[in-house]
């Protein structure tokens, strides 16, 4: 079984016997995407995403991975003419959580050629967001929602920042299938959530909004820093623009509607529960299903 809680004296052993294999090696707390210094368990000023030359979280994070799974997570990292390994350790030290990101420079093991250089760089960034976003419309998927950025949105919770949400559901769509076809169906939902990611996509720290496909035709509408009445207007707002009606390839046309249910983090008072504020949604898209029955 793999050791996972450490006291400081044992936390400190392991890291210095890192540091003599990594060229970076540091305590990160993921949800709040800062870097710890060990000596005071402190974050420090700016985010964990600085090494790459990020302002914003990495969208592959093997740390937040790895503190979710409380295990280990791996992956490879390409800037510039550069090649790094990244293992990412989950430790519980003296009952504080944090990961240990272990960064080794791999760039003389890979022995690529500058043309290579690109291709490997393009695949593996390419892999990098196969895993995170939904093949049939290009959006976020459920693993990137559970994964990344669900743990991340505590932060913002703590911070007195508003978390809003909004499930939205295509009404009838299953008549939509039947009537015209899961191609169909398909095409619909690939426009809804085109519209929706190019008008609904920030990922500036603590003023972020994502679309993600939810299940189904569930598509799953997550901001932060708004006030409830300012989130819902916006969300209502690019409805409102938003064209109703899908172009077939055969000519047909679809014309459909969307129900939308809300909720907050205002809600919840102190205590923050993603699954409350998911099932408030949920239940507010139903009710709003029913009115317009």
């Amino acid at each position: 079984m793999k050791k996972i809680e450490f006291t400081r004296q044992e936390a400190q052993y392991f890291i210095d016997c890192a540091k003599e294999a990594f060229s970076v090696v540091r305590l990160v707390e993921p949800v709040s995407q800062k870097v710890v210094d060990f000596k005071t368990m402190k974050g420090e000023p700016g985010l964990c995403a600085g090494l790459w030359g990020r302002c914003e979280r990495c969208e592959n994070c093997t740390s937040n991975r790895a503190l979710l799974t409380k295990d280990t997570a791996i992956k490879i990292e390409i800037i510039g003419d550069k090649t790094y390994l990244v293992i990412s350790k989950y430790m519980l030290i003296e009952g504080k959580e944090l990961v240990l990101e272990m960064v080794y420079n791999a760039t003389s093991e890979f022995m690529l050629e500058s043309s290579q250089m690109g291709v490997v760089t393009q695949m593996i960034k390419g892999y990098n967001h196969l895993l995170i976003t939904d093949p049939l419309t290009g959006i976020y998927n459920r693993r990137f929602l559970d994964e990344d950025f669900v743990p991340s949105l505590k932060c913002c919770h703590e911070k007195g920042l508003a978390v809003n949400l909004a499930l939205m559901d295509v009404d009838n769509f299953k008549q939509i299938n039947d009537t015209y076809g899961h191609q169909a169906g398909d095409a619909l939902l690939k426009d809804i959530s085109g519209f929706w990611k190019k008008n609904f996509n920030c990922r500036e720290k603590y003023h972020e909004k994502i679309v993600v496909r939810y299940g189904g035709d569930e598509l799953l509408l997550i901001g932060s820093g708004d006030e409830p009445e300012v989130f819902q207007k916006l969300v209502r707002g690019y409805y409102g623009e938003m064209r109703k009606v899908c172009y077939l390839s055969g000519g047909d046309s679809v014309q459909f509607s969307v129900s939308f249910g809300f909720s907050s983090s205002r809600e919840t008072g102190s205590c923050w529960e993603w699954d409350k504020l998911l099932g408030l949604a949920d239940q507010r898209m139903y009710e709003e299903k029913e009115k317009t029955k």
